[in-house]
């Protein structure tokens, strides 16, 4: 059975009634606590008084760390104050007492008084002392150095022995009680109905905002503290009020963009559950009510702790782009999904188309080269230079077509490399000798320094073939005098490769293309050169490919440097 609560009237009018048995049956007590309460009132200030008085003395040799003399001045003053004296640290120790070895005492800083004192105000307190067993008076007040308080003196007396002056009173008692028992009964009551009929209304506005009612508001009362607390719950309302208002017009709006998006868009918990989704992501996976629909692809994805930030996924005929960002404080994670499946159909398509191209030009091609090389040896005089002029721009076709499939296939075959452990030495041995013969005729000399004799990386041996061959022909090329040198050395877990020249050098805004497509800095010369535009390009796509970077620095006239980086093989 459900114990009934009283009404807060009933319980007020309850306690007065309690209080006239008590003034019934022990007026006694009450009038010699009056007495009792006055001049312990008294004492208190004598107290407080003589612990100001202290605190000069205590300032001095707590500031000179000596406490040990401390001791010995409060053992001498003591007597002469007839009171007890303690001064106590701000870790709660006793650094001097006036009746106990401060050594044996116990820690102070719980102290009522001393709390009190330690937050900058004067402490008193009246308690039974477990150090002497008796009940004494204490005062305590703040000792401070510049702004901070460094300990505290505290002062007590001795209280028991004044109880036996109020024995006298007791015969006043029976009249005191007639008079006590009527007021009581009366102001009991009409008190009683003024505290509780303010609270009443408070409790029925907590209630009615507890259904949901926010405009509730509390009615004024008859007491500044009602008033005050009335108008405290009133102005937390009206903010609370205010706050869900706009949180569910900021609510509103955020779902409006969410479902205003294209992108697929869930937020998902650490835990892998679904929390949020736009319609967009609903639509992409066909879900049409709840999270059991989730495709498994999807759900499998959302519970990889280590997933990707980005990423593609397979869901029925469709290839779906995702990226992945986490929510800080939370642990959530907000992913955002974008159907891709046109993007990578055109981008196969691309693929094939150039490569198909590459392959069907390379026949023709081949047949006008070999016509033109047979024509040209039965063929003299302006004709046989018609010719040249024939050959020459069909084998600078013929280079087009073979850098368009080498770049077509570094940028869309993500399996286009066969990584084994090479030694760096090798492919050099194997590139170098291959321009000799062009750099004996241009009068260049091409040198090679090695910083290490057994430089291995995880590559890719045909490619970095390529890359050497790109870089140093490239320097040739546009290298009239001097030197080229092909440098090899080790930085951390990486391999150090620099191809420097003094050749004409690169203008500071060609810089940022120069590993772009079909870009050249002269036409000119590379017309003239037989260039297509596509070396750096495959370049940098080979470099990255095995996870390296490339960089060129130059001077125009002075020269270039291209310097790019592979892993060292474990």
């Amino acid at each position: 059975m459900k114990r009934s609560v009283p009404s807060l009237f009933s319980s007020i009018l309850r306690g007065y009634a309690w209080i006239i048995v008590v003034l019934t049956a022990g007026t006694s007590v009450v009038i010699f606590s009056t007495f009792r309460s006055t001049f312990r009132e008294r004492a208190m200030e004598d107290l407080t008084r003589s612990a100001y008085a202290l605190v000069p003395m205590a300032q001095n040799h707590i500031a000179d760390s000596t406490t040990s003399t401390l001791d010995s001045l409060v053992n001498e003053v003591a007597p002469d104050m007839e009171t007890r004296i303690t001064v106590i640290g701000r870790d709660g120790s006793v650094f001097a007492d006036s009746e106990k070895d401060p050594g044996e005492m116990e820690n102070h800083r719980t102290r009522v008084e001393v709390i009190a004192a330690f937050s900058g105000v004067p402490g008193r307190s009246v308690r039974f002392s477990e150090t002497l067993g008796r009940e004494m008076l204490y005062t305590a007040v703040p000792v401070t150095d510049g702004d901070s308080i460094i300990a505290v003196v505290r002062t007590s007396l001795f209280f028991d022995s004044y109880s036996a002056a109020m024995s006298p009173i007791v015969k006043e008692m029976f009249f005191i009680m007639l008079i006590a028992l009527a007021t009581a009964l009366l102001s009991g009551w009409i008190i009683s109905r003024r505290i509780a009929n303010p609270m009443s209304n408070l409790a029925d506005v907590a209630d009615r905002v507890r259904r949901g009612d926010l405009g509730a508001r509390a009615a004024p009362g008859y007491t500044r503290e009602h008033n005050s607390l009335a108008s405290s719950l009133n102005e937390t309302l009206a903010k609370n009020e205010g706050l869900i208002s706009d949180l569910s017009r900021t609510n509103s709006r955020s779902r409006a963009i969410l479902q205003s998006m294209i992108e697929g868009v869930a937020v998902v918990s650490k835990e892998a559950s679904v929390l949020l989704m736009n319609d967009s992501f609903r639509n992409l996976f066909n879900i049409r009510n709840s999270e059991r629909e989730m495709p498994a692809e999807v759900t499998d994805l959302f519970k990889q702790s280590d997933a990707s930030p980005e990423g593609m996924i397979r869901f029925e005929e469709k290839t779906i782009a995702y990226s992945r960002a986490e929510v800080e404080d939370s642990g959530d994670f907000v992913f955002s999904f974008r159907d891709v499946t046109r993007e990578v159909q055109l981008s196969e398509m691309k693929k094939n188309f150039v490569t198909n191209v590459s392959h069907e030009l390379r026949t023709p091609l081949t047949a006008i080269k070999g016509y033109a090389e047979t024509l040209k040896e039965d063929v003299k005089g302006e004709a046989g230079h018609y010719l040249e002029v024939i050959l020459r721009n069909t084998d600078r076709l013929i280079a087009l077509v073979a850098d368009i499939q080498t770049l077509s296939e570094v940028e869309s075959d993500a399996d286009f490399l066969r990584i084994e452990s090479i030694q760096v030495s090798e492919i050099l041995d194997t590139v170098m000798p291959l321009f000799a013969s062009r750099a004996e005729e241009k009068k260049i000399s091409i040198s090679l320094v090695q910083a290490k004799s057994h430089i291995k990386i995880n590559a890719d041996r045909y490619r970095i073939e390529q890359v050497f061959v790109n870089l140093i022909d490239n320097a040739l090329k546009y290298t009239d005098s001097g030197s080229i040198e092909v440098r090899a050395s080790t930085r951390g877990d990486q391999a150090v490769f620099a191809i420097s020249d003094t050749g004409r050098g690169i203008p500071p805004e060609a810089i940022p293309r120069i590993f772009e497509r079909f870009y050249v800095v002269d036409h000119s010369r590379s017309r003239k050169m037989g260039g297509t535009g596509l070396g750096l390009a495959i370049t940098r796509h080979i470099i990255e490919a095995h996870c390296g970077t490339i960089s060129v620095s130059s001077i125009p006239d002075q020269g270039s440097i291209f310097l790019f980086t592979l892993p060292l093989a474990d």
